[in-house]
């Protein structure tokens, strides 16, 4: 293609404003105008006998626009002559194609010549051609909009034409020829004549190379040339209806690692990069946004560009001591050269609990209690006129029968999203403006409080602007200023305790408010109902402002390919909580006078004034970094690619609690990659950091971690182009490197230096009974304290089938070396009070991830994809200076971080013969229907030693998430299922066992515990749950093989179903798209665990749950 200004040919000085808000203004005005550049922007041509080519040259001169056009395609030496004043391009180029088979399509600044329908021949056919038939097509884009003036050129020749309005085309062409499809922003694509017709050919945009460059640490590489293992992710599929990104990761990418614990409105997620390799004080990823450390939760999914994570040294070692944990890398959208385009969704939902818990009712709770009081002494606390009255209702104050999920819950909460951006810009000046709001109410049912509204809640506002400006030809200006704000309100208490107790209180031991008014609250225990709305509340409240500015300048003046750039951020976070919280006075009942009146008893003073306190955190971070890049090819053979690198970063705490929270945090360190390519067949990395960290002395400060990556695409090869058509993609690579983590000591900071407590003391003499006060030491220091060190190695293929499958596969292996923990070893006979903290902790981390990927236009009505992924890591703690244990399986080197035991539950006792010829269990007094356990060390007495690793941990080791995508004429449809498998808890609590101590403590439990549990009526030896007491028992409350749960699950995660309204329609309106669809999340779940649902972080159910979400929504392009 010919393009005489493929490069901007002139340029235009920029003052830099003083004032962030002026470059945006600018930029709105500059693509505003650029909306109707070729309606308003006129033109003169005075010409006599000049070329074509000289006239598309002075329109150039005189405009922004820009001629394309394929070489023969028309004559750009005729010679014409024009005299024409103040008129705009289709007027002239109407007049300069008068009598011509050329025609053209005017898109914003560009101007696309090609033939007339029929005649677009790019280059002329042989008179004869043997063999050849008609070969039919239509080109799409990647919406499935037809595509006019799309190139369709056979391969090897000049023999082509370009697409008709509606995007067909028609060529004379042979069997074994190939086709070349081009557009101007869209990828190439090729097909392979064979048998085929009328083919549809669905284009890719290049969307400033999303996919055909990854972004890597620190910039970008060309897709073919990665060889550091990396996940990406489009922004499209993180499109789902909850308060934070983190939430909607699970299962989406290979590698990832994602569990949301909690469903409170705003909560997010925890996650980790290939699971959890080290026992120290941080395993969480480094999050990069634009190149800045920042939380992923403050970006709205709808401004995210690109998404990747990094995972091995190779993509990681430029990070250095902050990169052990793997990164996730986001880049935010910015404007480009094109008309303004507004883009706006608003979206309503509606949620409801995955699972519902069902509790035991009056009915089955009395039950239960007169059961375990008939053991106890013989008599039914529930006689049954009590029993009755309880049942049926009758007098409620004194026989309450509530049901407290009800009367705490509502069914449903509701949630909004909203966002709008405007994106657009002409040569100079580019910009991308957004704002979202999102609110989300939850399931909680208070009353209405003249004094405060106890209504729990989140709300989030976004805004974000970037805008890049050219300030020469070689020279940009990118500014980026976003800010969230965010809003929740709490409950007087917590909420996951009002949560648990509606569950746990018996529906027959309180009223929620006497029938009088009166606030009702039993002696022991607590009233779900009076938490809910007699509490007050609490508040929360964040807000983040961020800065960014970069300044790029191309030195390919000095040579070609080498780059510089300089940035800096600066970031400012502030936090405030306002709580207002009362205890109001309570009552119980006593009884009712002979007048029918109720009796309180007031157990508790209080007042209905509420208490103010307020409390305020905050933190500022700035960022600065310079960089040099290289990348330059040679001879077509050999690409280079280098970069250097420098950055500091600073972070203060403005409101410190002590001293040494006041002192700022600082980071340094300088990076480098540098990577070479022959003929994109071999490839070759190393990436090094040399990072220092305060955290360290001096002397210990820096460390260097470097990498080093090899690869091979084999499908580049001559020898297989004969397999090409089949295995169109093959590469394999493997990388090795070390890695650091300085994050080690959690909270603590300078850990090389003794700390003193001036308010300790010391014990000594006999077993220490002694006692004097004075200065004691704290945590001693440790002058040789350094960073956990990362050994990583990583090799994987990818693979492509048909050009429509793809699959990439990894093995990884890290090895956690010095990891910081407390001396344990060190007998107490040396007479140390606290040992030192030392890097002597070793963990391993290993498994496999994979990604698969198939996408096929079926026809030109019909696109269907398919993706999945698939991660599976176990990780073993290899040292940890624990003092071992009597048998190796109690320690826990050679097992999972956090590995459970218990004991190995064989039963339920069915007699007292049985508890007499069994081995002496040392929890207590056992009877008939209590747990029976193995004597695993065979010495006739069950006790902790008898203790076996059992189960999975509470972290999957294998994740997985896998879904389809169709497209058939303006619909949609998307379902993605996740899963979770080699996961496991051990339960408990009330909720389970019915008591969790004494009398006092007895708890409700869960229906399936009523109706499964051991009885004397009943003593089946196999029973699900065994013999329920009262007492302060723990024979039963054993962590065993009897309480622990497979957590496995897979769920429906997300769905969604679009239609898209008529182009020709819409278009009337002045819109280019309008789509509606219905969305869902967490929409289904299967699992072997009823209880709750099988994600929250709870061994008793009492959080608040994970929630399912169906959604309306409405998308609207301008």
């Amino acid at each position: 293609m010919v393009n005489k200004r493929f490069s901007n040919p002139w340029s235009v000085k920029y003052r830099i404003m003083k004032i962030a808000a002026l470059f945006l203004i600018l930029g709105i005005n500059a693509s505003l105008a650029s909306s109707t550049y070729s309606q308003s922007a006129t033109l003169s041509l005075k010409a006599n006998n000049k070329t074509v080519q000289e006239i598309f040259s002075e329109i150039e001169k005189q405009s922004e626009y820009v001629f394309f056009y394929y070489d023969g395609i028309l004559d750009v030496n005729r010679k014409v002559k024009l005299d024409i004043t103040d008129q705009t391009v289709d007027i002239i180029l109407n007049l300069l194609f008068t009598g011509t088979d050329n025609t053209y399509v005017i898109k914003d600044r560009q101007i696309f010549i090609s033939k007339k329908k029929n005649t677009g021949l790019i280059g002329p056919l042989p008179l004869k051609a043997q063999d050849r038939s008609s070969f039919r097509g239509k080109v799409l884009d990647d919406l499935g909009e037809p595509l006019p003036g799309a190139a369709i050129l056979v391969a090897g020749s000049t023999r082509g034409v370009t697409t008709d309005l509606d995007g067909s085309f028609e060529l004379e062409v042979n069997k074994s020829d190939k086709l070349v499809i081009s557009y101007l922003g869209m990828e190439d694509q090729e097909i392979v004549i064979g048998n085929q017709n009328d083919v549809v050919i669905r284009m890719k945009p290049k969307a400033d190379e999303l996919e055909e460059v990854t972004v890597v640490a620190y910039g970008k590489q060309k897709k073919t040339s990665v060889i550091g293992a990396i996940s990406t992710i489009t922004s499209e599929q993180l499109q789902v209806p909850v308060a934070k990104l983190s939430t909607s990761l699970a299962g989406q990418m290979a590698g990832i690692v994602a569990i949301q614990r909690t469903g409170e409105p705003g909560a997010g997620a925890d996650f980790w990069i290939r699971g959890i390799s080290s026992f120290g004080a941080n395993n969480t990823p480094l999050i990069l946004v634009d190149g800045i450390e920042r939380s992923m939760d403050l970006v709205d999914p709808e401004d995210i560009a690109t998404f990747s994570i990094l995972k091995d040294a190779t993509a990681t070692a430029l990070y250095g001591v902050r990169g052990a944990n793997g990164i996730v890398l986001i880049t935010t959208k910015r404007g480009r050269e094109a008309k303004p385009a507004i883009n706006a969704r608003v979206e309503y939902g509606i949620s409801n609990p995955t699972v519902t818990p069902k509790m035991a009712n009056a009915s089955q709770w009395m039950d239960y209690y007169n059961d375990i009081t008939l053991q106890g002494n013989g008599q039914l606390a529930y006689q049954p006129v009590e029993y009755d009255k309880h049942v049926n209702h009758t007098d409620p104050d004194l026989y309450p029968n509530v049901d407290w999920w009800d009367t705490t819950f509502r069914n449903i909460s509701n949630n909004i999203r909203a966002n709008v951006n405007v994106s657009g810009g002409g040569k100079s000046v580019r910009y991308y403006v957004a704002g979202s709001f999102y609110s989300e109410n939850g399931i909680f049912k208070p009353v209405k409080n003249p004094q405060y509204d106890p209504q729990v809640g989140y709300k989030k506002i976004n805004f974000r602007a970037n805008v890049d400006i050219n300030v020469t030809r070689l020279t940009e200006l990118s500014l980026s200023l976003s800010n969230q704000y965010e809003i929740k309100n709490r409950l007087g208490v917590a909420m996951e305790s009002v949560y648990n107790n509606t569950l746990a209180v018996p529906s027959v031991a309180v009223v929620p408010v006497f029938s009088d008014g009166s606030l009702s609250r039993p002696i022991v225990g607590t009233n779900p109902y009076l938490d809910l709305n007699y509490t007050g509340y609490s508040a929360d409240f964040w807000n983040n402002a961020q800065s960014l500015i970069s300044l790029t300048q191309d030195f390919s003046f000095i040579t070609p390919g080498l780059k510089g750039n300089a940035k800096f951020s600066w970031d400012a976070r502030n936090e405030s909580t306002l709580d207002k919280r009362k205890s109001p006075v309570t009552y119980d009942a006593l009884g009712r006078d002979k007048e029918g009146n109720l009796i309180l008893h007031q157990n508790r003073d209080g007042n209905d004034f509420l208490s103010l306190a307020r409390s305020n955190r905050g933190a500022q971070t700035w960022n600065f970094e310079t960089s040099l890049t290289y990348d330059q090819v040679f001879n077509d053979d050999h690409r280079v690619n280098g970069l250097f690198l420098f950055n500091i970063r600073e972070y203060t705490n403005n409101f410190p609690t002590d001293y040494i929270a006041a002192f700022a945090n600082r980071n340094i360190g300088i990076a480098g990659r540098a990577a070479y390519s022959f003929r994109d067949k071999y490839f070759a990395e190393f990436n090094f950091g040399y990072n220092g960290s305060e955290n360290f002395a001096p002397g210990k400060r820096f460390g260097f971690f470097p990498s080093g990556a090899l690869g091979y695409m084999i499908s580049n090869e001559d020898f297989w182009k004969s397999l090409s058509s089949v295995i169109s993609l093959l590469k394999i690579k493997g990388s090795y490197g070390e890695i650091g983590n300085d994050k080690i000591g959690g909270d603590r900071r300078f850990a090389y230096n003794t700390e003193m407590q001036y308010t300790g003391g010391w014990n000594f003499g006999r077993d220490q009974a002694k006692w004097i006060g004075g200065i004691a030491t704290g945590h001693p220091g440790n002058p040789n304290v350094s960073w956990e060190t990362a050994k990583k190695t990583d090799v994987g293929f990818e693979l492509g089938l048909f050009h429509r499958i793809k699959l990439s596969a990894d093995y990884f292996k890290e090895k956690r070396e010095g990891i910081y923990i407390q001396q344990q070893s060190i007998p107490s006979v040396v007479g140390i009070n606290v040992t030192q903290y030392v890097n002597l902790g070793k963990m391993q981390n290993q498994g496999i991830d994979m990604t698969l990927e198939y996408e096929q236009q079926v026809n030109d009505e019909l696109y269907i994809s398919g993706r999945g992924n698939f991660t599976f890591n176990r990780n073993k703690v290899l040292y940890d200076d624990k003092p071992s244990q009597q048998w190796p399986y109690l320690n826990d080197v050679g097992f999972p971080m956090d590995q459970h035991r218990g004991l190995v539950a064989i039963g339920l006792f069915e007699s007292e013969k049985d508890i007499a010829n069994s081995p002496t269990q040392t929890f207590g007094p056992v009877r008939p229907g209590d747990i029976k356990y193995r004597d695993i060390d065979g010495n006739g007495i069950i006790d902790s030693n008898d203790r076996v690793p059992m189960g999975y941990t509470t972290i999957p080791e294998i994740n997985y998430g896998f879904g389809v995508s169709l497209r058939w004429r303006r619909f949609d449809l998307s379902v993605f299922f996740q899963g979770a498998t080699h996961v496991g808890r051990m339960i408990g609590g009330s909720q389970v066992y019915g008591s969790d101590g004494s009398i006092l403590s007895l708890g409700n439990f869960y229906e399936e515990v009523a109706e499964n549990r051991w009885t004397e009526w009943n003593p089946d030896p196999n029973a699900k749950y065994p013999r329920m007491w009262m007492s302060a028992f723990d024979n039963n409350k054993q962590q065993s093989s009897y309480w622990w749960r497979d957590m496995s699950y897979i769920r429906l995660k997300n769905a969604e179903i679009g239609y898209s309204l008529p182009k020709e329609l819409i278009q009337k309106i002045g819109l280019s798209t309008i789509r509606f669809y219905i969305q869902g999340v967490n929409l289904l779940t299967f699992s072997g665990f009823k209880l709750w649902d099988p994600e929250l972080n709870t061994g008793t159910g009492g959080l608040y749950p994970q929630m399912r979400t169906a959604a309306i929504g409405m998308n609207v392009n301008f």
